[in-house]
């Protein structure tokens, strides 16, 4: 299991380091597209119904509409269309199904605004670091603080948790493995920095990348967190098995969905790298 984990990984850092350095933005927002249509699928399946494709065909098609939005500089108007057909379209299926025996349920509903709206907005913010200055190294400093505090807990949790059953939505998770996620997390993002500063030829304010670490290491828990409470509640392991070892979209990508508009956000206005 390690050894697979591992090993997909390093794909993934592979061909993470050629999407943003070597590729033109549009490729990153036709990946976002792709891994926003299977993660709303994934989390139809998990809390809403696909035995009718229309549940998450809906939502699909706005997770796919938004990133191209944002890429071709219409995103407001592609949202607001998202928006008003996922609106109208849910509630619809809801009130004509209402009283049958197949009814789509509120939470169907909701779920497919969460995945067909959020999701791909919250990734889309790695396209918006894509497109700025040094926009690569933006993105890769984003997944470097999700990897390292992910690595951190792995890592911490094997090798140290002792104290395990810290929060009950996930009882493997152990006090040891926050805190290696935490420190893990600060050392990535320093040793990051150093790489910009000494290779890359970047100015670096080693201050703000500190802060970086501290709130990405928040989000990246909780957005890992928040994945796992939905997991527990519909008794679960894995929202998929497309990524051998690490699971579906939903599981590898998780942290990233909460933590890239967190880095957007702090990188627009208090840039760290200049």
């Amino acid at each position: 299991m390690l050894l697979t984990r591992t090993i997909m990984a390093t794909v993934m850092i592979a061909l993470l380091l050629v999407l943003t350095l070597w590729l033109a933005p549009v490729w990153m927002a036709g990946i976002i597209a792709v891994l926003g249509f299977i993660g709303v699928y994934e989390l139809m399946r998990t809390v809403g119904d696909t035995k009718n494709p229309r549940h998450f065909i809906w939502p699909g098609l706005t997770a796919v509409a938004i990133p191209l939005g944002f890429y071709f500089g219409c995103a407001e108007a592609v949202l607001r269309v998202s928006l008003t057909f996922l609106m109208v379209i849910l509630f619809a299926e809801a009130i004509f199904t209402y009283g049958t025996e197949k009814p789509v349920r509120f939470q169907t509903v909701l779920s497919g605004f969460f995945g067909g709206i959020l999701i791909p907005v919250c990734l889309s913010a790695l396209l918006q670091l894509r497109m700025m200055t040094n926009g690569g190294y933006l993105v890769i400093m984003a997944f470097v603080i999700t990897a390292m505090s992910d690595t951190g807990g792995y890592f911490g949790g094997m090798f140290f948790g002792k104290h395990k059953g810290v929060l009950k939505c996930s009882p493997h998770k152990s006090l040891e493995g926050f805190i290696g996620s935490f420190l893990f997390g600060i050392l990535g993002i320093l040793i990051f920095g150093v790489i910009m500063d000494k290779a890359a030829g970047i100015s670096v304010q080693y201050g703000l990348l500190l802060l970086y670490a501290v709130l990405g290491n928040v989000t990246t828990q909780i957005g890992d967190l928040a994945f796992s409470v939905i997991k527990r509640e519909h008794g679960i392991k894995d929202y998929g098995n497309l990524i051998p070892g690490h699971g579906g979209v939903l599981d590898r990508f998780d942290s990233i969905i909460f933590t890239a508009p967190l880095v957007y956000l702090l990188v627009t206005a208090l840039p760290a790298l200049i």
